[in-house]
Protein backbone atom coordinates (compact mmCIF):
# COMPACT_ATOMS: atom_id res chain seq x y z
CA UNK A 1 0.00 0.00 0.00
CA UNK A 2 1.30 3.44 -0.91
CA UNK A 3 1.56 5.84 2.00
CA UNK A 4 -0.02 9.26 1.98
CA UNK A 5 3.46 10.76 2.06
CA UNK A 6 4.50 8.84 -1.08
CA UNK A 7 1.29 9.81 -2.88
CA UNK A 8 1.97 13.44 -2.00
CA UNK A 9 5.54 13.17 -3.32
CA UNK A 10 4.27 11.62 -6.55
CA UNK A 11 1.71 14.39 -6.93
CA UNK A 12 4.34 17.07 -6.34
CA UNK A 13 6.63 15.50 -8.96
CA UNK A 14 3.77 15.47 -11.47
CA UNK A 15 2.96 19.12 -10.75
CA UNK A 16 6.61 20.10 -11.14
CA UNK A 17 6.78 18.30 -14.49
CA UNK A 18 3.90 20.33 -15.94
CA UNK A 19 4.99 22.76 -18.60
CA UNK A 20 3.27 26.15 -19.03
CA UNK A 21 2.12 25.22 -22.54
CA UNK A 22 1.22 21.63 -21.80
CA UNK A 23 -1.29 19.99 -24.11
CA UNK A 24 -4.25 17.91 -22.99
CA UNK A 25 -5.20 14.37 -23.98
CA UNK A 26 -7.36 15.50 -26.92
CA UNK A 27 -4.51 17.56 -28.35
CA UNK A 28 -2.17 14.62 -27.91
CA UNK A 29 -4.49 12.49 -30.03
CA UNK A 30 -4.37 15.10 -32.77
CA UNK A 31 -0.54 15.05 -32.78
CA UNK A 32 0.28 11.44 -31.95
CA UNK A 33 0.72 10.21 -35.56
CA UNK A 34 3.42 12.75 -36.52
CA UNK A 35 5.06 12.22 -33.11
CA UNK A 36 5.17 8.46 -33.65
CA UNK A 37 6.63 8.92 -37.14
CA UNK A 38 9.32 11.27 -35.80
CA UNK A 39 10.22 8.97 -32.91
CA UNK A 40 10.36 5.84 -35.07
CA UNK A 41 12.26 7.70 -37.78
CA UNK A 42 14.76 9.12 -35.28
CA UNK A 43 14.03 12.67 -36.41
CA UNK A 44 14.40 15.74 -34.23
CA UNK A 45 11.12 16.79 -32.67
CA UNK A 46 9.59 20.16 -33.53
CA UNK A 47 8.33 22.22 -30.58
CA UNK A 48 4.71 21.10 -30.98
CA UNK A 49 5.82 17.47 -31.01
CA UNK A 50 8.01 17.93 -27.94
CA UNK A 51 4.78 18.88 -26.15
CA UNK A 52 3.45 15.41 -26.99
CA UNK A 53 6.48 13.87 -25.31
CA UNK A 54 6.00 16.09 -22.29
CA UNK A 55 2.35 15.07 -22.02
CA UNK A 56 3.37 11.41 -22.14
CA UNK A 57 5.61 11.95 -19.09
CA UNK A 58 2.71 13.19 -16.96
CA UNK A 59 -0.25 11.19 -18.27
CA UNK A 60 -0.07 7.45 -17.62
CA UNK A 61 -3.18 6.72 -19.69
CA UNK A 62 -1.81 8.40 -22.82
CA UNK A 63 1.61 6.81 -22.21
CA UNK A 64 -0.01 3.38 -22.10
CA UNK A 65 -1.85 4.06 -25.36
CA UNK A 66 1.30 5.38 -27.03
CA UNK A 67 3.30 2.35 -25.90
CA UNK A 68 0.62 0.14 -27.48
CA UNK A 69 0.98 2.12 -30.74
CA UNK A 70 4.75 1.60 -30.63
CA UNK A 71 4.30 -2.14 -30.13
CA UNK A 72 1.80 -2.29 -32.99
CA UNK A 73 4.20 -0.37 -35.22
CA UNK A 74 6.98 -2.85 -34.43
CA UNK A 75 4.94 -5.83 -35.65
CA UNK A 76 3.64 -4.24 -38.85
CA UNK A 77 4.94 -5.94 -42.02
Amino acid sequence: MISKRQRLRDLLRAVQAIEPLEIDCDELLARVAPYLEAVVGGRELRAELRQVGQHLTVCPQCKEEFDALLRAHEIEP
